[in-house]
């Protein structure tokens, strides 16, 4: 995410781009449905001071932690950008970490959600996690203003130059280009996914479920950008790929632990197991497939959204297993 943007408002030496505005904006957004979301249903007086309290210390602590996460792991990717690793925290505006801003955020959730009353933690957390999904959903717009976000493949066919397409690109000789709009379907899925979270929510399901949508969006979406990050020592899988993967992975594994201890370990396991190991593997394939067939984009990603999905409904399933199985637990003491 890039911040650096056509200025929007003058006063005086004050500039202030579009970039900063859109990312205040969803963020104030986001809060208010976290707010929203948490503070729902009846409480006392002292239990509902004590959420908007939290509350309160979420917002502060995910604008520090997600601003700083999203800067460090962009100077770590790309320190060539930057004079030191000081001067790349001396500006608010730059470049920012999707990475790094979601972690920033899922501690800050883990921070109010321990800050909350016992029996509305995983509420609380929902309702952040449901939040942080419109703030990633609304930020996409910023690249509308910026480079960022583009897709590798370049689009000549005028009837396709515009959105939800493509998007006009300036190179550094000056010269531009349409380049496919990833920020415009990532603006899209990512709603798509905010909107699920609260389907989710209202019908009282674990905020891990939005996350493991999440992640695997990105998987795919990061995929097809010419201007993502890699880890210092790899330039074929995106730094924010292998974040994905490790997120799924370990999810996977607790959830067929709890399922397993919780219910015993059966052939649905297994055949959850072998159905995620298949869509991880098809997606690794893909992105080496996609790297060396330029002319089959559209073919490549259709692939890699359906081995994605095939992750996601493998963990769900198990997650919902041993989740389940948990809250029958907590209704019996």
């Amino acid at each position: 995410m890039n911040l650096e943007t056509v200025t929007a408002v003058y006063s005086g030496d004050l500039r202030i781009g579009y970039g900063i505005i859109i990312a205040v904006l969803s963020f104030i957004s986001s809060w208010c449905m976290t707010c929203c979301l948490a503070c729902a249903g009846k409480a006392e007086l002292k239990e509902r001071v004590r959420r908007i309290a939290s509350l309160l210390i979420y917002a502060l602590s995910s604008v520090i932690l997600a601003g700083f996460f999203g800067r460090l792991i962009h100077w770590y990717s790309h320190y060539e950008s930057y004079e030191s690793f000081s001067k790349a925290f001396e500006s608010v505006s730059g470049r920012y970490h999707e990475a790094g801003i979601m972690l920033g955020f899922v501690v800050s959730a883990a921070l109010c959600m321990l800050l909350s009353e016992k029996e509305m933690r995983g509420k609380v957390m929902h309702a952040c996690a449901s939040g942080q999904m419109l703030f990633m959903t609304l930020v996409s717009l910023v690249s509308m203003f910026s480079d960022s976000d583009r897709g590798k493949a370049v689009i000549e066919d005028q009837a396709y130059q515009g959105l939800p397409f493509s998007c006009i690109t300036y190179l550094s000789d000056g010269s531009s280009q349409y380049r496919t709009a990833v920020f415009f379907w990532k603006f899209m899925l990512l709603g798509i996914i905010t909107a699920i979270s609260l389907i989710l929510y209202f019908k009282g399901r674990s905020a891990i479920e939005t996350y493991v949508c999440y992640f695997a969006a990105m998987a795919l979406l990061d995929s097809a950008r010419y201007d993502a990050s890699f880890l210092r020592s790899n330039g074929f899988v995106s730094l924010m790929q292998i974040v994905a993967g490790v997120f799924l992975i370990i999810t996977l594994t607790v959830s067929v632990i709890r399922s397993a201890r919780a219910r015993g370990f059966h052939i649905y396991h297994v055949l959850f197991i072998l159905a995620f190991i298949s869509g991880l593997s098809l997606t690794g394939y893909m992105e080496y497939y996609v790297q060396r067939h330029g002319n089959l984009y559209p073919y490549c990603y259709s692939v890699m959204a359906a081995a994605c999905m095939a992750m996601v409904l493998s963990v769900i399933a198990l997650h919902r297993r041993g989740y389940k199985k948990i809250l029958e637990g907590k209704d019996n003491k």
